[in-house]
């Protein structure tokens, strides 16, 4: 999927000023949507991702078997706390010049996307989609609006959506009609056992993990929507309900 570079770094500037200068108070705030990190740490994250990424040293991890693979799991959170735990003791600013660095060759193998960007496969995807999520997640610690149109939550819903298809087709269930604003997508085939209706927005939250089994259950439904509700968040099944606005 190529074009990746302009939704990426728009949302980069989005995150940032969202925290606000390198002195302010909200780099300690800690992230409900990852009640284990502060933004500084949510912020290392995205920042290893940007260095791993614009390097070639991301992990060559299948995450379309984090579902039903342990070890997946495993590869992936050993993955992304390392990020974090080789930042600790650095400045909000060592942080984000780091980023800043390794931007311009990230952004490079964005715009090109696919198989020449040398990034494992379906990483040009990922690495739009978690730092879309992760400035929702910034936003909503401390108090603002989220952004409910980018450019970077369209592509984040999609290649979720790619995901729950995945899922669903592998474990041979009838497939899951999604409907949002005036779109209609089926994931997963044959006839829909289920249909999802929700805004576009919440229909990422939810995808991204940000919903709860009761609060992905509370949506809008017909049929029974108890064969997908596993599925549908993409790490795993979040356990405290994130209330959000």
């Amino acid at each position: 999927m190529p074009g990746l570079d302009i939704p990426y770094a728009e949302t980069k500037v989005r995150l940032l000023e969202a925290i606000g200068g390198f002195e302010s108070d909200s780099w300690s705030t800690i992230v409900p949507a990852t009640p284990e990190w502060t933004v500084l740490d949510l912020v290392a994250h995205v920042a290893g991702n940007a260095a791993d990424g614009a390097a070639a040293t991301l992990p060559d991890i299948n995450l379309m078997e984090q579902f039903r693979d342990p070890s997946v799991v495993a590869a992936r959170d050993d993955f992304a706390d390392g990020q974090v735990l080789r930042r600790q003791g650095h400045s909000p600013a060592e942080v984000v010049a780091e980023w800043d660095e390794a931007e311009p060759e990230l952004l490079k193998r964005l715009a090109v996307g696919g198989a020449d960007s040398g990034l494992p496969l379906g990483f040009d995807v990922i690495l739009v989609t978690d730092l879309c999520v992760h400035a929702d997640d910034v936003a909503h610690a401390l108090g603002l609006p989220p952004n409910r149109e980018s450019a970077a939550g369209r592509i984040a819903l999609a290649g979720y959506c790619f995901g729950v298809d995945y899922r669903i087709k592998a474990l041979g269930l009838p497939a899951l009609t999604l409907r949002y604003g005036s779109r209609e997508k089926k994931l997963g085939e044959g006839e829909a056992g289920a249909t999802l209706s929700a805004d576009r927005w919440e229909l990422l939250r939810a995808f991204a993990g940000r919903r709860n089994r009761q609060q992905i259950r509370e949506l809008e439904w017909t049929g029974d929507p108890e064969p997908y509700l596993s599925l549908i968040p993409a790490y795993g099944e979040r356990e405290d309900a994130l209330a959000e606005g």
